[in-house]
């Protein structure tokens, strides 16, 4: 299982991040547009995030939500809903926990970002919400991976 932090939003326009909360409840999913710049961060879309892999959901370097990666990657190029038309690239999640409370990743930067080093606040920080998710899921007995 690797862990990641992400942005969602259309290039050069952040504004489209406030309406993350409603995709992730009423889509279930995340993604990201296709640009020309994009093409390594994309292609770490497709190719290395995984089922059962976390990804933390920030705006700007505000963290929004914890997902978990439920399915394979899949293009859309016909989605007439203005708010999600440009997520071209897409997974499916489910919401393990929202940020209720602010939380701020400090040296989080770029649209998405595997979190490799353990001695990285961000990946801390991503981690230390995790553990607290598990231990929420396990009191509850609620599966854990999918």
């Amino acid at each position: 299982m690797n862990f990641w932090h992400m942005q969602m939003h259309p290039t050069d326009e952040m504004e489209f991040s406030e309406n993350i909360d409603w995709i992730l409840e009423h889509k279930k999913i995340i993604g990201l547009g296709q640009w020309e710049g994009g093409k390594g961060q994309i292609a770490a879309f497709i190719n290395e995030m995984q089922v059962n892999d976390i990804v933390a959901l920030k705006r700007g370097q505000e963290l929004i939500a914890l997902v978990q990666i439920t399915g394979g990657a899949y293009k859309v190029t016909d989605d007439a809903n203005l708010e999600t038309a440009w997520i071209v690239n897409r997974r499916p999640v489910r919401v393990l926990d929202w940020a209720i409370e602010p939380k701020i990743l400090k040296q989080a930067r770029g649209t998405l970002n595997r979190c490799v080093r353990d001695d990285v606040e961000t990946t801390q920080t991503i981690k230390q919400w995790y553990e607290a998710v598990v231990k929420s899921f396990t009191k509850r007995r609620v599966d854990l991976t999918v």
